[in-house]
């Protein structure tokens, strides 16, 4: 006898970003086409001629802003809880999970807890005779990545394994595939998937130094495009197998029905010219999902809006899509929210299961016109959010080291075709 393998729902969305906190206000700034950039607040400004920052504006308002089991922890993870417990709540389900559960916990991040450790290294002396104290040593063990995955495991009461992605930029779409995987091979029924990044000092710095960083705003794919804005904040999704959702009644956002990760390692820092990797996991995501490049109805793009990544990108779409390519509509949220490091592709993964639950196209923020020296012309959505037919919407997410992964996700009803 043979069985199926289970579906993969999408039940419970939740975020604090840089457009807000919570999906409603999450969307609607979005689809108006706010932005979320600002003039950095979180660091001095003083060594940065370019500036710009995406930072969370109401956290503040949050309860995890002053719960006092996460006063001690880094940034990240009060952002993960706040974004976890959101994300519970939509899908139906209790802060704390019923005993007994198989729940998985998945965080993909950057930085980790990096902010710790800056703000115990900004507190020393450090001198000749500089020596670490008993609470700065306990300090600088909260600094470890683990505890992301860790702690948001605990507070949710999950049994399932917990686990920290490290993926650069890609980690939140890697988050998803794992939990997809597991729930398709009966490891887990359930998996509580995203990514979480404070703001810290070593990155923003790290771009500056590459001199990645806009000086104006952030413009993917534009020919006038001159870099990326660094955000910060946290996404998490609530995966479930289809049928058991479905037989408890959950409000089903969506379905995760393809889904490849892959690394080309090409470079440190720099992706293939012509997105090899990109190529090979978009195939492989749309090949599992059951469908073909014209059954594709609109594009998450990666689109950091730095010269070579959106380059290398754009080559990759048109090797998939050839002539339709002008006719996809392309959205890339990081011109309203900027790159919110490990936190991005699983907000941009709210972003799609949101678009085929209200069948709408958020806009490319501050896009005028696709760079003319692309393959391709590309739709990017300009203006206005659009009404449209989303049944399979494609994600990218190409991270540093060669880190790609590819997310298709479809609409609960929507048929598939090769």
């Amino acid at each position: 006898m043979t069985t199926s393998t289970p579906r993969v729902a999408i039940t419970g969305l939740g975020i604090v970003s840089p457009l807000g906190s919570g999906t409603t206000t999450f969307w609607n700034n979005l689809c108006a086409g706010t932005s979320g950039v600002g003039r950095l607040t979180r660091l001095d400004p003083t060594p940065y001629p370019r500036d710009l920052a995406a930072e969370v504006p109401d956290f503040d308002e949050l309860p995890e802003a002053t719960d006092p089991a996460l006063a001690m922890l880094g940034r990240g993870i009060a952002y993960g809880a706040a974004a976890m417990r959101m994300a519970l709540a939509d899908a139906g389900l209790p802060n704390r999970l019923a005993d007994g559960n198989d729940c998985a916990v998945l965080v993909g991040s950057t930085m980790g807890n990096q902010d710790v450790a800056e703000g115990i290294v900004d507190a020393l002396d450090l001198d000749e005779s500089f020596s670490l104290s008993h609470e700065q040593a306990t300090g600088f063990r909260r600094f470890r990545p683990s505890l992301l995955a860790s702690s948001l495991d605990r507070r949710a009461g999950a049994n399932g394994p917990a686990m920290t992605l490290l993926n650069a930029c890609a980690a939140g779409n890697y988050a998803v595939t794992l939990g997809a995987e597991r729930i398709r091979s009966g490891l887990s029924g359930m998996a509580i998937v995203g990514g979480a990044d404070p703001f810290t000092r070593t990155c923003y710095t790290i771009f500056h130094r590459l001199s990645a960083s806009s000086a104006t705003a952030c413009r993917p794919f534009d020919g006038a495009r001159d870099g990326i804005v660094v955000g910060e904040g946290a996404a998490f999704l609530v995966l479930e197998d289809m049928a058991a959702a479905r037989a408890r009644g959950a409000r089903i956002y969506a379905e995760v029905s393809g889904y490849c990760i892959v690394c080309d390692a090409y470079h440190a820092t720099a992706p293939h010219p012509d997105g090899d990797g990109a190529v090979s996991a978009m195939k492989q995501a749309m090949s599992m999902a059951g469908v073909t490049p014209d059954g594709i109805d609109c594009i998450s793009a990666h689109g950091t809006a730095t010269v070579a990544n959106d380059l290398a990108e754009a080559r990759g779409m048109h090797r998939i899509f050839g002539d339709l390519m002008p006719t996809v509509p392309i959205s890339a949220i990081k011109g309203a929210l900027g790159h919110c490091m490990g936190a991005a592709s699983a907000m941009e993964a709210v972003a799609c299961a949101l678009s085929i639950h209200h069948q709408l196209v958020p806009p490319t923020l501050n896009t005028r016109a696709s760079d003319a020296g692309f393959p391709s012309t590309l739709d990017t959505v300009p203006g206005d959010a659009r009404p449209a037919r989303l049944r399979h919407v494609l994600s990218n997410a190409f991270a540093f080291g060669g880190n790609v992964a590819s997310v298709v996700f479809s609409a609960p009803d929507a048929s598939r075709h090769h």
